[in-house]
């Protein structure tokens, strides 16, 4: 399993959980300008990152009475990254992350944040099990589960399972993943067959890729699938994909993926390149649970 290396968004993960502010005012409401100095002065304090800055900004009423909501957005030259969290009114306590509503299904809330349409899929829609892939054409890792995805889990289980394939290049560690990624959204320009003749060309033959050669090993698959091969030329050179490949990469950071492969069965996480007993466990626990 691939992942990406320590950014800014580990530094995050790092600040404290939950703390008490130094001031308060015995329980009367706070200002925000009040409530937002003390935040920034106490993570100022608290941080030994040289850098780092902190700004608070969308204070607004909470679904949890009593309580605020804002966001945290912590710095570090050109990275940024935005930090939920809850505030009392008298602006003494504060917690980060979001607040769980415990009546609402968690996989549900996962599954809402997939996008299934227009995507690259195989197996019918209405198919009792989805399975969503997040995966990297240059990891190791995610080459190897591909065997055990397409000669095991997909002809075991046939129609009863769907499968969604997205894009999610670690550009920091793999130098032609994203035009990997890229040659496979411009396939899927040409239709949702032409995409699963760039994905299993891609894997199949990922040994022999490397960033200088991608573009013609890219091309060798196209035209041996029968693609329009000058319009995929096009579309790969310009990158008319990336855009595509982008909002997989959105989509992903939006569900914590930070690794490849990643696979979200009906809305359950199993990460790293998983023997088939792991996907048959995940998936007849489904088929059962959905009769």
């Amino acid at each position: 399993m691939h992942r990406r290396p320590r950014t800014l968004l580990a530094l995050v993960a790092c600040l404290a959980i939950p703390f008490a502010c130094s001031r308060g005012d015995g329980g009367s409401a706070a200002s925000d300008d009040t409530i937002a100095q003390r935040i920034t002065q106490y993570f100022e304090k608290t941080v030994t990152t040289a850098g780092l800055t902190f700004k608070v900004s969308g204070l607004q009423d909470a679904e949890v009475p009593g309580w605020r909501k804002g966001n945290l957005e912590v710095s570090l030259g050109q990275q940024s990254q935005n930090v939920a969290f809850y505030v009392s009114r008298d602006g003494r306590y504060l917690f980060r992350g979001d607040a769980v509503d415990l009546t609402v299904d968690p996989l549900k809330l996962v599954r809402d944040k997939i996008k299934l349409d227009g995507e690259p899929s195989r197996g019918p829609a209405d198919a009792k099990v989805t399975i969503v892939e997040y995966s990297d054409f240059q990891c190791p890792f995610c080459s190897r589960v591909y065997t055990t995805v397409e000669s095991q889990v997909l002809k075991e289980y046939g129609d009863k399972v769907r499968f969604v394939f997205k894009n999610y290049p670690l550009t920091s560690i793999h130098s032609w993943a994203e035009d990997a990624a890229v040659a496979s959204e411009c396939g899927f320009q040409q239709g949702n067959d032409q995409f699963w003749t760039m994905y299993n060309g891609l894997f199949s033959k990922q040994g022999e890729i490397n960033k200088d050669n991608l573009a013609g090993k890219a091309a060798e698959i196209a035209e041996a699938g029968g693609l329009d091969v000058a319009k995929f030329k096009e579309c790969l050179e310009g990158k008319k994909s990336l855009d595509a490949v982008k909002a997989d990469e959105s989509e992903a950071t939006a569900l914590g993926v930070n690794s490849t492969p990643t696979f979200f069965v009906n809305g359950r996480r199993l990460s790293g390149a998983q023997t088939y007993e792991g996907f048959k466990q995940l998936i007849d626990q489904e088929l059962g649970a959905k009769g």
